[in-house]
């Protein structure tokens, strides 16, 4: 009898312990926060892409001493058409010469046959986070001859 009590605590503590290790909900670092009443944001987004290029244009917003951006990408699973796990693809560090100024960026698509997405947000020099962009859907199907 003493025995069930101490395994019937023990597997609760245990679960316990993994649902307050492992947390609930959203699943993102803490963002550091300042009285900033700006928010970091990218306006304007854009792309196109040529042959195995993607162009995107946009204007990343934000405080004035400087804002920069972060790109993840991730792979579509030809299979179930669904996204993969989102990686840091590129980042440009906050500086006040980017801030609500238009600028672009060039990506190689460099392996045929695959479909990409990417993301961009923008990011303030106090570290605070924007929202992430809609998908983009990026694929080189190879050249083609003509």
């Amino acid at each position: 009898m003493m025995m069930q009590r101490y395994v019937k605590g023990s597997v609760l503590l245990c679960l316990l312990l993994a649902l307050a290790l492992n947390g609930c909900g959203r699943k993102q670092m803490p963002q550091v926060s300042n009285e900033s009443s700006v928010i970091p944001q990218i306006s304007d987004l854009s792309h196109e892409i040529t042959v195995n290029v993607l162009r995107m244009e946009f204007t990343p917003e934000g405080d004035a001493q400087g804002v920069g951006y972060q790109i993840d990408r991730t792979q579509m699973d030809p299979y179930c058409k669904c996204p993969g796990f989102w990686r840091r693809f590129y980042e440009r560090p906050a500086l006040a010469r980017y801030a609500n100024k238009e600028t672009y960026k060039l990506i190689t698509l460099k392996t045929k046959g695959v479909e990409y997405l990417f993301r961009i947000r923008a990011v303030d020099a106090a570290g605070n986070l924007g929202p992430w962009s809609r998908p983009i859907h990026a694929r080189f199907d190879g050249l083609k001859k003509q």
